[in-house]
């Protein structure tokens, strides 16, 4: 009776309380990203070289300097601290991986769910044009159309939204269809609710869970399809730091020279991504209801099952 009793307690936690409570290594990665975030935003303050007319500030005669006391990081071969580097290569890269996860995510949403709630020719022209899109490389497209846009931050994040937005469309409306079937939104159809009210007040809603899970763990991929870009020379302008800037540009032209300059951006990069994909894991975890341990999870129905084959089995022993 206890344990009943406390089902619901559980059951009123924050999701923040649980995270830490029963999945440590997703909230130690979410520690990691909100580590992430703030050095981002305070990078003025934190790195020891500032910015300067959007050039981070170098000395040539410190170029390829190893790490020492005054550049724990070392140098690169322009004389940039690395250290500072990183530190503003941070606020690239949770630019990028925030504002294109999110954007990617919206754009997803929307379609998805229109293509759900409206249904009819629309459905089929969205579906057909997705089928189309999924044909081609997402890194293909991605080369094209930053060689259309040319380099930057922002044509990053267009060339980063678009392929990932438009590839998660089938799994929204997969969700959006299950919920549009359901007996409250057919009711709310004949009180004479219209399509943007059913999208609004009831499928999007319940979706949130399967969208919040989405968000997180498209963290990782955005971040790493970043890097990619970076490293195939289509990222950011050559001024701003970029993790994977760098690997192409100083760190494989000086890889046995200073092999901290490829070693430390790999490492910035292997972190972060990881960290969001242990993340996007936990918040899947505890969002998903088949993974938790009420009615419905795999758990329970495993123990269904195993109950039902006993019940069955004492059945035949007593004939």
């Amino acid at each position: 009776m206890k344990k009943e009793n406390d089902a619901p307690k559980r059951a009123k936690k924050g999701f923040f309380r649980q995270l830490f409570q029963t999945k440590k290594l997703a909230a130690a990665c979410f520690v990691i990203l909100v580590v992430l975030l703030l050095i981002a935003v305070f990078a003025d303050i934190l790195a020891p070289s500032k910015m300067v007319n959007g050039t981070l500030q170098f000395s040539l005669m410190d170029r390829l300097s190893a790490p020492s006391g005054s550049h724990p990081f070392g140098t690169d071969a322009l004389g940039r601290d690395m250290l500072s580097y990183m530190i503003y290569g941070t606020r690239t890269s949770v630019v990028l991986a925030v504002f294109c996860t999110i954007i990617a995510t919206a754009i997803s949403v929307i379609v998805g769910v229109a293509s759900a709630v409206i249904g009819g020719w629309f459905d089929l022209i969205v579906q057909r044009f997705v089928d189309a899109w999924q044909c081609i490389p997402a890194m293909l497209i991605m080369l094209i159309m930053m060689s259309v846009l040319g380099t930057g931050l922002w044509q990053m994040i267009v060339a980063l939204c678009i392929p990932a937005g438009i590839g998660g469309i089938r799994m929204i409306r997969s969700a959006a269809i299950s919920v549009k079937d359901s007996g409250y939104v057919k009711s709310s159809e004949m009180l004479g609710g219209g399509v943007f009210w059913k999208m609004v007040r009831h499928v999007i809603p319940n979706i949130m869970p399967l969208v919040l899970m989405s968000l997180a763990g498209s963290i990782g991929g955005t971040i790493m399809m970043e890097a990619s870009m970076s490293f195939l020379g289509y990222g950011v302008n050559p001024n701003t730091p970029d993790w994977g800037a760098m690997l192409t540009g100083s760190g494989r032209a000086n890889m046995y020279m200073a092999p901290w300059l490829c070693l430390i951006p790999g490492i910035a990069i292997a972190l972060i991504v990881f960290a969001a994909s242990m993340f996007g894991d936990g918040v899947r975890d505890l969002l998903d209801p088949r993974l938790k341990g009420g009615v419905g999870s795999y758990r329970t129905v495993k123990k269904k099952k195993d109950a039902a084959a006993e019940t069955e089995e004492e059945a035949i022993h007593e004939l």
